[in-house]
């Protein structure tokens, strides 16, 4: 079964109705990504693991990728919601991402990167994401 992990972000007001609307969303905590990745591997989620992360939330995923990588847990995808930091390097994404954002900008840098923008909701884009990586 697939585990969606919600990463914190404080100034993500709908984050906790995202997790009552995603059936088995695992509520990450943690201040910096070295926390986050304890806190993931704490849980010790089933693979393959949806990652959600929401504006500055989204600069702890390569840090997380090699966590998972390291614990040999399967990304099957990233659902990223208006995402602030969006660097990338060699090794992440490591996943197919998908991008949830109304800022024509940021959506179109996104395109350029090869990841998904979807035009619908956060829990539908991870319905997707989990549907695609099953």
């Amino acid at each position: 079964m697939t585990s969606v992990l919600v990463l914190p972000d404080e100034s993500w007001t709908d984050r906790d109705a995202v997790i009552a609307g995603i059936a088995g969303a695992v509520d990450v905590r943690g201040g910096s990504a070295t926390e986050i990745c304890a806190d993931v591997l704490r849980l010790s989620p089933a693979p393959p693991v949806i990652v959600v992360a929401h504006g500055t939330g989204c600069a702890a995923l390569p840090a997380l990728a090699l966590a998972q990588r390291t614990a040999h847990r399967r990304v099957g995808a990233y659902v990223l919601v208006e995402p602030d930091a969006l660097a990338s390097s060699d090794t992440w994404p490591d996943a197919p991402v998908f991008v949830v954002s109304d800022d024509e900008h940021r959506a179109h840098l996104c395109v350029l990167r090869g990841w998904t923008v979807s035009d619908r909701g956060v829990r539908e884009t991870v319905a997707l994401a989990v549907a695609e990586s099953d």
